[in-house]
């Protein structure tokens, strides 16, 4: 039994690749809301997702995934289950190319058609979209989006909990800080601070982030 946390767009996906890798797998979903609940999840079992529900299942759910977009959000619960020595797992779609000495780490969801090359390494709880390609050398933080077409050449250090959008295209040997925003469709070509809002080609830092 697999716990899912989450019911929304990317709780669709996450269950997606679960079904495609084993379709006899069974499972559970938590969530803050059970109600106008999409229709796709009838069919399971669905929670209230508390903490007390969460720990109560365990003699039931041995694998859990948090499939919540929001990255602070994912980061809560992740530790949290964490906490409790529950084993938090990552969904990798069956279409993502993954190279061989990579590094994943746990709560990481990979999407359809992703590129994963050499000596990449991707932290926990992390979201790497559809189609995204992280090219040799990558260093990925902890709680990073990444969404779907983004394109990160060789070297590129993302800091944890920044999130890219769709499209963003990032040069070679860039750095990306801690808890940054780059907009849809932005070409990174310079180092970004931490907490930076930056978009544009080439981007630009428009804001910085209260801490």
């Amino acid at each position: 039994m697999i716990g899912i946390i989450g019911t929304g767009g990317h709780a669709k996906v996450i269950l997606d690749i679960f079904q495609n890798s084993n379709r006899k797998q069974l499972f559970e979903f938590f969530t803050s809301s059970r109600s106008n609940i999409d229709p796709i999840f009838h069919a399971y079992a669905v929670y209230k997702d508390q903490q007390d529900i969460l720990l109560q299942s365990h003699s039931r759910i041995k694998k859990w995934h948090v499939a919540i977009g929001n990255p602070l959000v994912r980061k809560s619960k992740i530790e949290f289950l964490q906490s409790y020595h529950r084993h938090v797992i990552s969904a990798i779609h069956k279409q993502a190319i993954l190279a061989n000495d990579i590094h994943i780490g746990e709560g990481t969801s990979i999407m359809a058609g992703a590129v994963v090359n050499p000596s990449v390494h991707i932290g926990t709880g992390c979201i790497i979209n559809t189609t995204v390609s992280l090219d040799h050398d990558c260093l990925i933080g902890e709680y990073v989006n990444i969404g779907p077409g983004s394109k990160l050449a060789g070297g590129v250090q993302v800091g944890s909990l920044t999130e890219l959008g769709t499209g963003a295209i990032v040069i070679p040997n860039k750095t990306i800080g801690k808890k940054c925003i780059i907009a849809a469709g932005a070409v990174v070509v310079n180092n970004i601070p931490d907490g930076s809002i930056a978009m544009g080609v080439p981007a630009k830092v428009v804001a910085i982030r209260s801490p």
